[in-house]
């Protein structure tokens, strides 16, 4: 019984050794400033899109941000001709990053304060396109899925939002990548896209 007892303690012990931090390692890199959630430093094109990705599904607005030039510009030019065909030509027109930071914030807040929405961004490598990655610039195509998710007690809906998106970046202040301009384009002429759903948040 001793022993059996020496063994739950010893046990425990080791548990209890492996969760402490050894005060002699390096330390872990700092999030930015404002930063929390998933994150990583964007010391390269990657990595900034993996952030990307992450800030929309955790819905988190000041890493989203960041993953965006002063500069930034998004193109959706097939939702362009049809919001110009249908007397809403405004909808597309001067897209720049306080539009993107406003639209998404709207995103976000509706999709936070309701519970029967939900919200899943999805990212993968488009057959048939190499990204261009160089010491100033890269141009990244990503494939990409937004489900979004309605449920009630009875039941649930989910409409997809499918494109090809081309993502161009290049490092700025402290050497991070950021994306500059973003290209959007439907998964088939006419389908509901990324720029079609993001549309619907511009006021």
């Amino acid at each position: 019984m001793k022993f059996r007892a020496f063994n739950i303690f010893a046990i425990i012990c080791l548990i209890f050794a492996g969760c402490i931090k050894n005060p002699f390692s390096t330390r872990d890199t700092e999030d930015p400033y404002g930063a929390s959630g998933t994150w990583e430093t964007p010391q390269s094109p990657e990595a900034a899109l993996r952030n990307l990705l992450y800030a929309y599904n955790e819905m988190i607005m000041s890493n989203y941000e960041l993953c965006f030039s002063d500069s930034f510009v998004f193109s959706s030019p097939e939702d362009s001709i049809d919001a110009v065909n249908s007397g809403r030509e405004e909808l597309f027109i001067f897209w720049n990053k306080p539009t993107e930071i406003a639209v998404t914030s709207n995103i976000f807040n509706n999709f936070t304060q309701t519970d029967s929405l939900s919200l899943f961004l999805s990212l993968s490598h488009p057959a048939g396109y190499n990204d261009l990655v160089e010491d100033t610039m890269a141009i990244m195509y990503r494939n990409y899925v937004v489900a979004i998710i309605t449920s009630t007690a009875m039941s649930s809906d989910t409409v997809l939002a499918e494109g090809l998106a081309t993502f161009h970046l290049r490092p700025e202040q402290l050497n991070w990548w950021t994306i500059y301009f973003w290209d959007d384009l439907p998964k088939n002429s006419g389908f509901y896209d990324w720029g079609d759903f993001k549309a619907e948040y511009r006021r």
